[in-house]
């Protein structure tokens, strides 16, 4: 059940314009949570997402610059409404090994 709203669209588009990648898959996991205390007053249904990108940005990047990367891409959304961001960032070597 993945929306696609306002917030998955820039998502989409920050981190295409950006990372160029070569596999972006992003899945909007906020009704999973909804029942949560914490989101009980949410309006939003765009709050939780996992993404999982492959590109070449990624390339003699550890784990936490990648992460990093992405985060700041993302400032925005996740200081507007994004409670929460599952990250798996790969190369396209890592994928194909």
């Amino acid at each position: 059940m993945s929306e696609v709203g306002p917030i998955y669209q820039s998502i989409q588009k920050k981190l295409t314009e950006a990372l160029s990648p070569t596999s972006l898959e992003i899945i909007n996991e906020s009704h999973l949570h909804a029942h949560h205390q914490a989101m009980k007053d949410v309006t939003s249904k765009e709050t939780h997402f996992c993404v999982s990108v492959v590109s070449d940005q990624f390339e003699g990047k550890n784990l936490m610059q990648r992460h990093r990367l992405i985060y700041g891409l993302l400032n925005e959304e996740l200081k507007t409404g994004v409670h929460a961001l599952s990250i798996k960032a790969k190369t396209p070597k890592e994928i194909s090994t």
